[in-house]
Formats: structure tokens, sequence, C-alpha cells
């Protein structure tokens, strides 16, 4: 089970007799909302806003302070809160070789960090893991300011946490997780880790170009490899026309179905979309 470094522990404003759990997930290019309520086993609320320009972490606060003041279900106690920071200042490191004093090492080959970043862990207990990234400081801020406790990790932890459980020691397969804007490919070699990074992307074409070249340099075969979707991508979608052309064996995660939805602001949809957000609960 993942355990995030630095978890807020002030109780000041939760309520420990509701039944309900609040989980927000925020990137530079949108936010997802979701409450369940833990008794009926219903997910009450499940909402996405996207920007159609990415933003900074300041606008996204005005953003995120605006919506928890326009929507009503958001102005209410819960039982616990999650924050789940998405972004690609991330990286694992497996725990033989980690050491908290080179937290910026780990960052700094792939990412520009600076002197004043603060710099969050995670760990996937059960596979001697550490996920090292740089959080969103002035979300963390306000939910502590509204909430007072409240839990948070990256997003990339609880996917790649939620795809190493069902591994088995003969698991060989390329896992795709699709955001608006970006997007994560993880590979799982004989059960375990063997890659992980994140991609922006604009186009159709920028996106199936880093996914074949991915696949180059791991050294996989494009007409073998199983390819498994999640996130915001469907059969009707140009990400997956196009994927098609280069690689047969694509297929999409398995739904999550142990929580019933009501029709309220809308329908939610279930499954490998909202994968991270679901998986908090």
């Amino acid at each position: 089970m993942v355990t995030g470094q630095d978890t807020m522990t002030k109780r000041s404003n939760i309520n420990l007799l509701s039944n309900r759990i609040l989980s927000v997930q925020a990137s530079l290019n949108g936010l997802s909302f979701c409450i369940l309520d833990t008794i009926e086993n219903n997910i009450l609320l499940l909402k996405d806003i996207h920007f159609e320009e990415q933003k900074n972490p300041l606008e996204i606060e005005k953003l995120l302070v605006a919506e928890f003041e326009t929507t009503s279900l958001l102005q209410q106690e819960f039982k616990q809160v999650n924050l789940i920071h998405q972004n690609n200042i991330c990286t694992f490191v497996p725990n033989i070789f980690y050491d908290e004093n080179n937290l910026v090492d780990y960052l700094k080959f792939n990412n520009k960090i600076f002197e004043s970043d603060f710099i969050a862990t995670d760990e996937i207990v059960s596979k001697e893991i550490m996920s090292v990234y740089v959080p969103f400081v002035n979300i963390n801020n306000f939910f502590f300011e509204r909430f007072g406790s409240f839990e948070y990790h990256h997003a990339s932890t609880i996917i790649v946490e939620q795809l190493l459980k069902v591994a088995t020691p003969t698991t060989n397969k390329l896992y795709c997780n699709v955001s608006y804007t970006s997007f994560e490919l993880i590979s799982i070699k004989n059960g375990v880790l063997n890659f992980f990074n994140s991609f922006d992307f604009d186009t159709k074409e920028d996106f199936v170009y880093y996914v074949l070249f991915t696949i180059e340099q791991l050294q996989l075969d494009a007409e073998i490899i199983d390819l498994i979707l999640l996130g915001d991508i469907g059969l009707d979608d140009e990400l997956y026309s196009i994927l098609y052309q280069y690689i047969r064996n694509i297929s999409f995660g398995s739904r999550n179905t142990q929580f019933m939805a009501r029709d309220i602001e809308q329908k939610p949809k279930y499954g490998y979309n909202h994968f991270s957000l679901l998986n908090t609960f």
C-alpha cells in the first residue's frame, strides 16, 4: 500500500462520523473530483474539468478554490480526503538504491529541478519501490487549510501499484495511461516494473511516435506485445485508431465495477478512465 511522505495530520475540519470520502486529482491540464459514499458504496460525484491551455500551479489553485465555492457536494465534511498530484516530475527508485539524501539526483536527469522545490516520496511497500516526485505545494497548503487532515500521493504511484498487484511472474505487458494532453507508459516484465515514463503530446502523430519509439528502445515486438490502454481513450478515439495501425494486440484495462453510480450532475463513466482517482478508495 502506498504511504505518502509528510502526510498532513492536523485534524480541524474532518468529521470522523462522516461516511463520505473525497478524492481530487490535480494536473496542469485539468482537475477531477470524486466523492464516494462508503455506506451505500455509491459514487456521488465524478467530475472532470479540462483546460484548453496548460495552467500554472497558482492558476490551478484559483480554479480549485472556485470549484469548492460553487459545487454544493464539495461543501460538506468528509471522513477522508485524498489529493492526487499528476505531473511529469516523478520517477521510481528501487529500495536497494534509494537514499533520501539523493532525492534531487533522482529527478534532475529528466526534469529541471529548482532549489526551492519540495520533493516528496511514496513507497510501494510490497514491491520495495520508492516513488519520488515534486507535488504542487500550494495545492497541498490549500487542502491543509481547508480540511486539516488529508493524504496525498502521485498519480503514477497509484497506477504502478495497482498494475503490480495483478502482475504474475509471467506477466509481460505494456500499459498506456492516457490523459487529456499527456500519457504514461509502464512496462511490466516478468512481473516486475521494467520501465516508466510520462510524455506530453499535441497530436495523434506525437502520441503514436512516443509509443513506438518506447517499444523500439525496450526491444519489444510491436506485433507481439500486449498493449493495455487505461485512461481517457476508447474504441472510437483517433488515438486508438492510429495505434491499431502499428500494434495488433491492444485491449482496455478491466473496468472498476465495485462502486455504483447515481445520476446527479452527470452519469459517471467507469473503468479504465479515472484509473488513479477510483483506486484511491
